[in-house]
């Protein structure tokens, strides 16, 4: 050695000062570009001299051995705590050996001064080969970028060696990434509406930008090479520095390479109007901004900093990562090189040809399953352009992305005059009633067309619900209730089996479809009930289209009344006579049941994969069929009488191995008449032979596996608290109760069913726990064994994390709803121990539960329990004291 290396105390300091200033000039207002740029000079300039300073002390020159930045380094785009992509690159093996004790020397070094270093070693020939194992590496080589050492190695391998390999491999790279890019999209559910998404991965995200970068290099379109012919080039710069701008913010906000942008971030990055300045305003879904998207993002960027909401500034993220992964998807359609004429080229080419005729031949065509303009001059006649969409929606076939971008480019480009631009309701109403109204929909509203046509949709555009329970942005929520309908036609939704003969047999289909474009938008709107903005909306929507005042007025009742039917299945006892009456006098027709009830299915299913379980379509359809039974003047009486039911008795009877008919009769006796809509015989069976072994055990539980979790039966004589200590317990062994019953018969005997989920897979992975599980239960129904102990340890721990969404708890009694019971309706934070808080507290007021109807949404708990005290309804003075007891116990 000729020396030592700069001492670390000089080095890192130096290295620590600078990455504060930086920090304080982003902080201060910087933007990304000029963040990532001072990063990367930062650890350029610490790469060279710590280099210099190696070979210096090892007494080496550079030949033989090139340092070369790889990756988003290669890119410049270095982030505040992402990792130096280097390449170590040899001219030889012998190279390699004589330099590997430096290279780990610079490599310490680098560590120790606070760089994150991601390296790897290669010959030059060793880069010739295109490795199939290892396609990321390759990929991330395109971005090569030359640091320090030998730069004549580098020229060579710059311009000499992979050129013709990668012209070689061009068909494996572009097989490899499509795969790498179809895998990422398909982990994050192929959407960019996540409500707490990754900014780097998610799609929308910075990858998809890069991957549509390196398609274009690999078919050889060098970057920037082509002039902006479209506002997309802009868009997408811009999108890209406000994601940038958001992964500086996550890097520095949570000292690590962190990108997921969480609620408290959101909050955080919108009270200091993150990535808003440099003309994010006005930047929507499609090309074009609706009038009332681009005022409201105006009213945004008036506000100071620090009023921001975060569900505004998030309507921002969602357009700016819809335009990376459009551009994205666009280019993973695209199965050939693009030609080398620039769009506009290509265009007005096509314009100059002698006309279609369009009446005996299309200005399209399909090809490879997908809709391909052949002729973009004629789509100069935006009534040509829609009978695309309406082609869309009669066949499913759906229009290819570069078809769209010519679209995009004849809307905005004043060369191309438009014509015939008014469309009127018979257009958008034969597009609504075709089988596949969402595959047009979808790109019209990409391309701004919905909202010209619909302004009043232009209010939800990106619009972000913050309650944990909605997926989606408002405006996806509306586009996905019409897929899920569209899909009911195809057969591929099991949930939906018992729906698809309403839409396959609807008719005037457009009516709904609108109200389903429609009956949300008020959530956009500055008023108090989101159902009174979307009923304004209609009104400027009917009067411009031109609907007649009974259309008019369909569309109404739906958008007034959408709500309806998923709070009565879920809140009240849809077996229960009363309900039934009451819910099919609102309806009013069998033909707005069919409409209400289509409607409410794809309400539901598009709030989140999982809102729509098998239970809720099960209740949706009961409902139908009670109202619709009630229609038919065929209503079943409220209480069962065992002897009238000849047929039942004959099936129970049947699969009890020829149980004395009086027994049965006795066990049936008095039970409400939702039993037997909500337990088949064989279930009812099951129930009457744990009925029968009571004379040997006092209580009978049974333990089932379903299809979507566990069911508990327990069937017992009537006594104080027992619904609650059965919640209790189940709480206690950490199971989500997502549904519970409880009915009595004449005789008193008690039979409480809950539908409970494992959280924690105890229950599933070890089978002998079932059989502790139901001891454990007996001893705490019978008094020998007590309930707190089990709660206290998961319930404290689960009160220690503060929920992401707080709720308010509301009480409220209703006797008008049951011609017999009292329903108690609580909304509430969930939390485990919920149901055994709210049951201990009714039975304190000697309250008997004959219905509990369990739901939760997001961190929300909506629970509605059927009461009554000594067979009747609660006295005021009851209500009074339950809701106290109630108060003190929810908080």
């Amino acid at each position: 050695m000729q020396g030592s290396i700069t001492p670390l105390s000089t080095l890192g300091p130096e290295a620590d000062d600078e990455r504060q200033r930086i920090r304080e000039k982003f902080e201060a207002g910087a933007g990304a570009r000029e963040t990532l740029a001072a990063l990367c000079e930062l650890a350029d300039r610490n790469i060279q001299r710590i280099f210099g300073e190696v070979l210096r002390v090892h007494g080496n020159d550079t030949q033989g051995l090139t340092l070369l930045a790889l990756g988003g380094f290669g890119r410049r785009w270095l982030f505040p705590y992402s990792d130096l992509d280097i390449l170590f690159l040899f001219g030889n093996e012998r190279a390699e050996a004589e330099f590997r004790p430096l290279i780990s020397e610079f490599s310490r070094v680098l560590w120790d001064i606070g760089f994150r270093v991601s390296s790897a070693g290669r010959t030059i020939d060793e880069c010739k080969r295109i490795e199939e194992d290892n396609a990321e590496f390759h990929l991330a080589l395109l971005d090569r970028r030359f640091l320090a050492g030998d730069k004549t190695l580098f020229e060579r391998l710059d311009s000499k060696v992979l050129p013709g390999s990668e012209r070689q491999a061009r068909p494996f790279l572009v097989a490899q990434l499509q795969k790498l890019t179809k895998d990422r999209l398909t982990r994050y559910g192929n959407t960019i509406f996540h409500l707490e998404p990754n900014v780097k991965e998610s799609p929308g995200g910075l990858r998809d930008y890069q991957a549509t970068v390196w398609m274009q290099q690999i078919s050889g379109e060098k970057k920037d090479s082509r002039p902006i012919i479209t506002a997309e080039d802009d868009l997408v710069r811009k999108a890209v520095d406000f994601m940038s701008e958001i992964r500086c913010f996550l890097h520095y906000s949570n000292g690590r390479n962190d990108n997921t942008l969480t609620y408290e971030l959101q909050a955080a990055a919108a009270a200091r109007s993150l990535g808003i300045s440099g003309g994010i305003s006005g930047v929507t879904s499609g090309v074009i901004s609706g009038s009332a998207a681009g005022n409201r993002d105006a009213e945004v960027a008036r506000k100071g900093s620090g009023e921001h909401e975060a569900a505004e500034w998030m309507r921002m993220y969602f357009r700016q990562a819809r335009t990376l992964n459009r551009r994205l998807l666009r280019h993973m359609e695209q199965k050939t090189q693009l030609t080398t004429l620039s769009l506009r080229e290509r265009i007005f080419n096509a314009a100059r040809v002698p006309k279609l005729e369009t009446t005996t031949v299309r200005p399209f065509i399909e090809r490879d399953g997908l809709l391909e303009i052949v002729a973009p001059g004629a789509l100069s006649d935006r009534a040509i352009t829609f009978s695309l969409f309406l082609a869309a929606a009669s066949t499913g076939v759906p229009l290819s992305r570069e078809a769209e971008r010519t679209i995009a480019y004849i809307q905005t480009h004043p060369e191309v005059p438009a014509q015939n631009t008014e469309v009127s309701w018979p257009t958008l109403r034969e597009i609504l009633s075709a089988d596949y109204p969402g595959v047009a929909l979808r790109p019209m509203q990409r391309l701004g067309m919905l909202t010209e046509v619909l302004p009043e949709f232009a209010y939800i555009d990106s619009l972000v619900v913050r309650d944990y329970y909605h997926r989606y942005t408002v405006d996806e929520h509306s586009l996905r209730t019409i897929e899920h309908l569209q899909e009911l036609g195809e057969g591929s939704d099991p949930l939906g089996k018992n729906f698809a003969s309403l839409w396959k047999t609807l008719e005037r289909r457009d009516l709904l479809i609108l109200a389903m474009l429609l009956h949300d938008v008020g959530k956009g709107m500055a008023v108090e009930n989101h159902v009174t903005g979307s009923l304004e909306a209609l009104e400027s929507a009917a009067k411009r289209l031109g609907l007649t005042p009974e259309e008019k007025e369909e569309v109404h009742f739906l958008i007034a009344h959408h709500l309806d039917m998923s709070e009565t299945m879920q809140r009240r006892d849809i077996f229960d006579a009363g309900t039934v009456t009451m819910f099919a006098r609102t309806v009013g027709t069998q033909e707005r049941l069919q409409r209400l009830t289509l409607l409410t299915y794809a309400d539901i299913h598009a709030v989140n994969p999982e809102a729509l379980t098998p239970w809720k379509a099960e209740m949706l359809w009961q409902l139908f069929a009670a109202t619709s039974n009630h229609f038919s003047r065929t209503l079943d009486r409220d209480r069962l009488h065992a002897s009238m039911e000849v047929s039942l008795l004959a099936q129970v009877r049947s699969q009890t191995r020829g149980a004395k008919e009086g027994e049965i009769e006795r066990f049936l006796e008095g039970f409400p008449r939702r039993y037997l809509a909500v337990h088949s015989a064989a279930e009812i069976a099951e129930h009457f032979a744990l009925y029968q072994k009571l004379k040997g055990e006092p209580m009978q539980t049974e333990v089932k596996r379903m299809r979507h979790g566990f069911s508990l039966s327990v069937i017992t004589a009537d006594r104080p608290a027992l619904f609650a200590k059965i919640a209790g317990v189940l709480a206690g062994w950490g199971m989500n109760i997502v549904k519970a019953d409880a009915f009595a018969n004449a005789a008193g005997v008690v039979l409480d069913t809950f539908q409970f989920v494992d959280l924690h897979r105890t229950l599933e992975l070890n089978p002998s726990e079932i059989e502790r599980f139901r001891r454990n239960l007996a001893d705490v129904v019978n008094g020998k064994t007590a309930l707190e102990p089990l709660l206290r340890s998961r319930d404290s721990a689960m009160r220690a994390k503060a929920p992401k969404i707080a709720v308010d708890t509301r009480i409220t009694f209703d006797d008008s709803s049951s011609l017999h019971s009292t329903l108690l309706e609580i909304v509430t934070q969930d939390r485990p121990g919920l149901l055994y808080e709210m049951g201990s507290a009714m039975a304190k007021q000697e309250c008997n539960i004959e219905v509990a109807l369990i739901d939760t949404e997001g961190q929300k708990a909506i629970d509605v329990f059927y009461l009554t005290s000594r067979g009747k309804k609660l006295t005021e003075q009851m209500k009074d004291a339950l809701r106290q007891d109630l108060q003190r116990s929810l908080g």
